[in-house]
């Protein structure tokens, strides 16, 4: 028989779901991650070939894999993802290393913090120090700087638009290709609408709130940045949760049979790649090119039209931090007929 492969579009997520926590894509059919219900509504889409990666983008970066290759070195950077939309550059600095005073004109810039301390100054906010599971968001317009402190290296990860440029307080070195120029225009600092905030930690929130330490943290014209947050096991000792079968995040679905890549699968989206920072534990990523199981400070990558199906992994809490150009929508796969 014939595969006819429908697709059933979902409304993005509502307001009331922000701040669950999400144990594993894609929802229940009919509901979606907009969670309005109701009887789903088929279309057709013109699916391009999935998987397709051009470098850096792969379907899993290991972070495991960079230290090793920077064995022996404090100071170094990987760019990881880079399309059409955003780039993520991994960062390692020795203590006492500072960057100037600087900002970004018309875009904000996300950092997150994996490995060591850093003490950033935003403008207009007090310092602070950033630690493993720490979200930095940069606001337009807003003056920052850091250094990294503590005894031991800091690694993080720089996201951006593609093409983003800075602009400096103070003249800046010469680099190749350029020349440091004086400029004068008006500038404001953009303020924070929520759920945006200058410093944000995972560890923290699971602390202050365990039933639902994760939800959406990164909002804005140009980047989307949820934590999805939950236990593959729902009897996990450690899952506040467990035993409520009305929580979300309580833990998998069983798998219904082998996975198949050949097959449609989950979800795809149709305008833009969707990609995952792995905060704590593990997560697995069913691609159209197979499984792959990323570990904390990894990153996960699914290109556009690419079915894909996340999940949390192995024993304890797993957090993905789920990135895309915008709030994405789910298109789900139909069985066939």
């Amino acid at each position: 028989m014939r595969l006819r492969t429908k697709l059933t579009i979902v409304a993005t997520l509502a307001a009331s779901c922000w701040g669950a926590i999400a144990a594993q894509e894609p929802a229940p059919a009919g509901r979606g991650r907009g969670g309005r219900g109701g009887p789903p509504q088929y279309y057709w889409v013109q699916k391009t070939k999935g998987g397709v990666y051009v470098p850096p983008n792969k379907p899993l970066t290991r972070l495991a894999d960079l230290k090793k290759k920077h064995a022996g070195q404090a100071n170094w950077k990987e760019m990881a993802v880079r399309d059409k939309e955003l780039q993520a550059e991994y960062n390692s600095a020795a203590p006492g290393s500072k960057i100037s005073t600087r900002f970004h004109a018309g875009f904000s810039n996300i950092m997150v913090v994996f490995e060591g301390e850093m003490r950033w100054e935003i403008e207009n906010y007090p310092s602070f120090v950033a630690s493993r599971g720490s979200i930095v968001n940069i606001s337009p317009m807003t003056m920052y700087s850091y250094e990294v402190i503590g005894a031991t290296p800091a690694i993080w990860i720089d996201v951006n638009p593609t093409h983003v440029d800075t602009v400096y307080q103070n003249e800046p070195p010469r680099v190749a290709g350029a020349v440091p120029t004086k400029i004068s225009f008006n500038r404001q600092p953009a303020k924070y609408v929520e759920p945006n905030i200058p410093h944000w930690n995972l560890f923290e929130s699971a602390k202050a709130h365990p039933e639902a330490p994760g939800g959406v943290r990164v909002r804005t014209d140009h980047f989307y940045a949820n934590a999805n947050y939950g236990f593959a096991d729902p009897n996990d000792p450690l899952n506040p949760n467990r035993g409520n079968p009305n929580a979300r995040g309580r833990g998998a679905a069983p798998p219904a049979g082998p996975f198949n890549p050949k097959m449609p699968f989950g979800h795809l989206h149709a305008d833009s790649a969707e990609w995952w920072m792995v905060m704590v534990g593990q997560i697995s990523g069913k691609f159209e090119t197979g499984e792959v199981i990323g570990s904390e400070g990894d990153i996960l990558y699914a290109p556009p039209y690419t079915w894909h199906q996340m999940a949390n992994h192995g024993p304890g809490p797993s957090c993905r931090l789920t990135w895309g150009a915008y709030d994405p929508v789910n298109f789900n796969s139909v069985p066939a007929e």
